[in-house]
């Protein structure tokens, strides 16, 4: 037999041995559908991940077009409007671009290279105080300005950047298309993650993290490394110990939020868990030089444990043992989070020794690199172009929305009773040393106390800080800045009644966001002046009584068996006046404030006017320092055309608003505020 016939004879017998098996293509044919589900499923992922963000960039083009349509028929409606309308329009202008160049002074693509400076060579410039480089940098970061701020620092560097990880939000670098200007480079040695979830961390951004500690490790004495951080980062910025899992940690945080543990409390037991915060970081990079830029609504000094202090040094002692000891969540926590909370004693590192007095890291430097103090500084300059006096006051205001409103009126008519000779600045500094918001030193007050002789033609109060809402609803719309315009109002109006003096100045309240948006609206912030609380309550009873008087009449025609055309016409004008009843009745300042829904009075009056929308192209800001606040105040003057003032304090008997008008007459006089009704959507 031939070699031929033998390959043959043997090609049979093979195939005669193969047998089918249907069991085992049974489990050939369920191996091959899971893989093509889990195929399918990355397939419809990717479809899914695809139309939300087109979807997403059709309705940023969509909000754009809207915009620009707006602005357009907001010239054309501009133009009609009576002189008095025209008046409180400059007003909005004015103080608009106040604070438009405030939030435009803290974009990092502008404030970053005024404060970082390279000279090409080997030395770096931060805040004037001088490193010098040998291609020796490298960067890490978290948070959504860190994105921002990684890109513009990359571009002053260049090629001295050796390497670089930002962990940043979900949907971060397609929102920086709205910044062409700041968009990292194609050939960008910084690599940026998206990680976290929903506000809460997930296993992508803990990867990340634990990449970024496992670069840290190997730096060298020579290498400088620069940290980017900045608030709200806990989603981000997440590394437990390798003995614990994410989900014991934050059960365990939980724990102590239910148990209404303070946040300092919280911020011990959360370092103790982690493998980055409190100091780890420094203690991984060490013997590296660390420099920390952060953005935040801090003012000078930077804070220590903003973005949870992972260059911050904290000993990780017993601390956490005897938080939990005295919640008793001793005995309630796994075994792998009660072995690491009770290590009292925390091992030593080489970094540990290089801690100075007040018990800093010597090899660690921070610096603000913006902040609230760098828009107020900004928005002085833009004031002064307006003829008014700029006085800067606290940019690092805390407390409630209504703490605030009602600070800010004090301050505002202090400073009018301080011109108008009423007060001395021992009086001004006892009422004003105090106060929860906005203290003010005796030399504070010695620097911003007002003379008449350089009033100038008026001033601006300039203030920054960052609110706490009080949400008593979570249906409404609206955001801090928008409800302390409204709470500023109401203060306001109130001061008036109790010193009628002021009541010869024209006072306005503009607040900002930095971030762009204020709360869950499109706006940025919203204006504030006394009518705007005041008006709507006369219209709503005035249209209330015509409401009660129609459906009197209505009833009598039932009543007398009038015709059916009479009562319908009657009936239909009962419904009428219902309708523009409740229009009246759902945006009265109380009501809206009571309900976290300040955005519908604001855009239901004044042709939306009072709402704050900055002219600038971008959906928001990457950079959030807080909020911004402009109060503005001017004198009534007596040579007016009787549009300046509603109230009849005008001292020239020719002025319009002191010639005596009918009861029924309604008078329009009202530069310092007039609002007109709810207009039908």
């Amino acid at each position: 037999m031939s070699t031929q016939q033998k390959k043959k004879q043997k090609k049979k017998q093979k195939k005669k041995q193969k047998e089918f098996d249907p069991i085992k293509e049974e489990e050939r044919a369920k191996r091959i559908a899971t893989i093509e589900k889990k195929r399918q499923d990355v397939i419809d992922i990717v479809k899914e991940s695809l139309a939300k963000r087109l979807s997403e960039k059709l309705a940023l083009q969509k909000y754009r077009s809207d915009k620009e349509e707006r602005a357009e028929k907001k010239i054309i409606t501009d133009a009609k409007k009576s002189k008095s309308e025209k008046q409180m329009l400059q007003i909005r202008e004015s103080m608009s671009t106040i604070i438009e160049a405030g939030i435009k002074s803290v974009y990092t693509s502008v404030i970053v290279p005024k404060k970082i400076k390279y000279d090409g060579k080997s030395t770096l410039s931060i805040k004037e105080v001088k490193y010098k480089l040998k291609n020796n940098l490298h960067i890490v970061g978290w948070g959504r300005e860190a994105l921002m701020m990684s890109s513009a620092f990359e571009r002053i560097v260049g090629k001295q950047l050796k390497k670089g990880w930002m962990v940043i939000p979900r949907k971060s670098v397609f929102m920086m298309w709205t910044f062409p200007e700041a968009f990292p480079k194609l050939d960008s040695r910084i690599t940026y993650i998206e990680g976290g979830t929903d506000g809460k961390p997930d296993d992508k951004a803990i990867q990340a993290t634990r990449k970024i500690t496992e670069y840290c490790k190997k730096l060298k004495k020579k290498d400088i490394l620069i940290v980017m951080l900045s608030h709200d980062v806990d989603d981000l910025l997440c590394c437990p110990r390798e003995t614990i899992t994410l989900t014991d940690k934050f059960r365990l945080l939980n724990r102590l939020k239910q148990l209404n543990a303070t946040t300092e409390e919280i911020n011990i037991v959360r370092n103790k868990l982690s493998a980055i915060r409190g100091g780890d970081l420094a203690r991984l990079a060490y013997p590296a030089k660390i420099i920390i830029l952060i953005t935040s609504d801090v003012a000078d000094e930077p804070v220590d444990f903003i973005g949870g202090g992972p260059c911050t040094y904290h000993h990780k002692g017993e601390e956490a043992l005897t938080i939990l000891t005295k919640y008793n969540l001793i005995s309630k926590i796994s075994q792998s989070v009660r072995n690491l909370i009770q290590e009292t004693v925390p091992s030593e590192t080489a970094a540990d020794s290089q801690l100075d007095n007040q018990q800093k890291y010597k090899f660690v430097q921070s610096y603000v690199i913006a902040c609230n103090a760098d828009a107020i500084e900004c928005m002085a300059t833009t004031t002064y172009t307006y003829g008014l006096l700029p006085v800067k006051l606290n940019s690092v205001c805390s407390g409630t929305i209504e703490e605030f409103a009602r600070e800010y009126v004090k301050m505002a008519s202090l400073m009018i009773l301080a011109v108008e000779g009423k007060i001395t600045k021992f009086e001004m500094y006892e009422m004003m040393k105090d106060s929860t918001v906005c203290p003010l030193t005796d030399q504070k007050v010695r620097e911003i106390f007002p003379l008449k002789e350089e009033w100038a033609l008026g001033m601006c109060l300039l203030l920054g800080g960052r609110p706490t809402v009080e949400l008593r609803s979570n249906n409404g719309k609206g955001g801090p800045n928008q409800e302390l315009a409204l709470y500023f109002a109401r203060y306001w109006h109130l001061r008036t009644e109790q010193y009628p003096i002021l009541r010869m100045y024209t006072v306005w309240f503009l607040g900002g966001s930095s971030y762009g948006r204020d709360g869950n609206t499109d706006a940025a912030g919203a204006f504030g002046y006394k009518n705007l609380y005041t008006d709507i309550y006369p219209k709503y009873n005035k249209i209330n009584d015509k409401y009660r008087d129609a459906h009197l009449e209505w009833i009598n025609l039932v009543d007398k068996m009038a015709t059916d055309e009479e009562i319908l016409n009657a009936r239909g004008k009962v419904n009428d006046l219902d309708k523009i009843r409740k229009m009246y009745a759902a945006i009265l300042p109380d009501k809206v404030l009571n309900e976290n829904n300040t955005n519908l009075l604001l855009r239901s009056v004044n042709d939306g006017d009072e709402l704050l929308e900055l002219k600038s192209g971008n959906y928001y800001n990457f950079t959030n320092v807080g909020d911004i606040y402009v109060i503005r105040i001017v004198r009534f003057q007596c040579n007016c055309d009787g549009l300046c003032h509603i109230d009849k304090l005008c001292d020239d008997k020719e002025c319009l608003s002191n010639r005596t008008a009918s009861i029924n007459e309604e008078i329009n006089l009202s530069f310092c505020g007039k609002i007109d009704g709810p207009k039908n959507s």
